[in-house]
């Protein structure tokens, strides 16, 4: 009751609908309606979600479904850039695995409109930073948000790459201060892995 009567999450929770809404793609879920109980509370309707979050899979699935699941995330957000929405909070626990190969991308609440998109002029995006430290980039760290680009969301990408190949995420640190300090420094975590995988999750992340 009390999140629902914040200005602040209520604009957070406007701008996740509003932006799903705009977004019909396989890997993003579908918004049927929005609105308002006699409470002024605010809702939306959504396709129902019935699967495992990627972060529960991740250690347990080989490589080549790690490398599917995240082919199909490239793919949402791509989508994403192309309608003029940067996602911001990618990370294992924000897409959702359907028991037929279902992928889907989750949390939209921290997305930034850009000016490509049609929704540029109506909505107004979360002007705060957020983001999970272990896994965010400078910028998205630092800021100011007009330095959040889609250049953002491809570290992010990198940064599941990362993962999913050295089963840990780029940044770390003995407390969240000095995750937050890595991620600001683009200190990325050391692995003896080599190859052509690692050298385009190192690209993506590349200050």
């Amino acid at each position: 009751p009390k999140m629902s009567k914040d200005q602040g999450h209520r604009d957070k929770f406007l701008i996740e609908a509003v932006v799903i809404g705009d977004l019909n793609h396989p890997q993003i879920v579908p918004i049927y309606d929005l609105g308002k109980n006699n409470n002024n509370d605010l809702f939306y309707t959504m396709k129902q979600v019935e699967g495992t979050p990627w972060s529960d899979k991740i250690d347990e699935i080989s490589l080549e479904e790690n490398l599917e699941i995240l082919i199909k995330i490239c793919n949402a957000i791509a989508f994403a850039h192309f309608k003029g929405v940067i996602h911001r909070y990618l990370k294992p626990d924000n897409v959702m695995l359907g028991d037929f190969g279902e992928v889907l991308v989750m949390d939209w609440g921290l997305a930034l409109v850009t000016k490509k998109s049609s929704k540029h002029d109506t909505i107004q995006s979360s002007p705060g930073l957020g983001g999970t430290p272990v896994y965010m980039s400078p910028e998205m760290v630092t800021g100011p948000i007009k330095k959040i680009t889609e250049s953002s969301d491809i570290y992010l990408l990198g940064a599941l790459l990362f993962r999913v190949l050295t089963g840990k995420p780029p940044h770390s640190g003995k407390n969240v201060s000095q995750c937050v300090k890595a991620a600001a420094q683009n200190i990325i975590q050391e692995t003896e892995l080599r190859g052509e995988l690692i050298q385009i999750a190192l690209k993506a992340m590349a200050t």
